[in-house]
């Protein structure tokens, strides 16, 4: 069976929807997914973020293994444009924007943070050589955002390029399903290394 890893924020607004949307995705269609809540850890010295922790629903710690065998990851979240995964949005701890985007650029240009390189490098590293990385959330595709991240993960990646109900069932399960089938509806767009 397929190895599979959702993603979801474990801070900001719509923690619940998203959660749902990848319990639905692990139970009724990837089955049995590994569902992961990353939490943005703020650097007490500086406030703003500097790291971001993973945990699976059972409270224990996942560690990205340097063995190649997923054949998808998922990330559910708000997103920002050229900006990435917003993990922590309308959580004004991070800064008055409300909101973290640990691994793209506050630019908005597209450009991947030092952590955003390091992440989606060892992400790419986790999959198996045919693995894709399926991006829900705004925006992500608009830009070069979602362009390098498969560059950097050397993995096709699928992200939107307009507004996109990523807390939304029903949504999430048509769009997974197409690309699963081989093409992407819009607003996702597919980027190639």
């Amino acid at each position: 069976m397929e190895r599979v890893v959702i993603i979801v924020p474990s801070q900001g607004h719509d923690t619940g929807a998203f959660l749902s949307v990848a319990k639905t995705l692990s139970g009724h269609f990837y089955h049995h997914a590994s569902i992961v809540k990353a939490t943005v850890v703020r650097n007490t010295s500086t406030g703003s973020s500097s790291s971001v922790t993973f945990v699976k629903l059972d409270g224990s710690a996942f560690v990205w293994s340097r063995k190649p065998h997923l054949n998808r990851v998922v990330t559910i979240s708000h997103g920002f444009s050229g900006a990435g995964q917003n993990l922590t949005y309308g959580d004004n701890t991070f800064g008055e924007g409300g909101g973290s985007q640990p691994w793209g650029s506050t630019a908005n240009d597209g450009t991947l943070s030092t952590e955003g390189q390091t992440f989606w490098t060892s992400v790419g590293e986790t999959m198996r050589p045919d693995g894709k990385i399926i991006i829900l959330g705004c925006f992500m595709g608009r830009g070069a955002y979602g362009s390098n991240v498969a560059k950097v993960a050397h993995k096709s990646v699928y992200a939107s390029t307009d507004l996109f109900g990523a807390g939304d069932t029903h949504t999430a399960l048509k769009h997974i399903r197409a690309i699963e089938l081989g093409s992407a509806l819009k607003p996702l767009k597919r980027f190639d290394p």
